[in-house]
């Protein structure tokens, strides 16, 4: 599974390859494979670094998640409780 996410994420937060690496302890260079598409799998432990760095959840570096909270508003009012 590739990390489609990881760049968007990055630049999201107008962090540099370098500063995303010193933050999470992965190497810039795993980071630019990552984001590239060149690295078919990810170890776990690289995920998590990454996703703690960012602050997001783990699965938000392969998935795009929603973030607008006024849609998440509206759904969460169709479902009963």
């Amino acid at each position: 599974m590739r990390m489609t996410e990881l760049r968007r994420l990055r630049e999201e937060r107008d962090l540099t390859r370098d500063q995303l690496a010193a933050k999470s302890g992965v190497s810039s260079l795993t980071i630019r494979a990552h984001e590239l598409g060149s690295v078919k799998g990810t170890e776990t432990r690289t995920s998590e670094a990454l996703a703690g760095a960012l602050g997001v959840p783990v699965q938000a570096l392969f998935f795009p998640l929603n973030t607008d909270k006024s849609i998440n508003t509206e759904i969460s009012e169709l479902v009963p409780a």
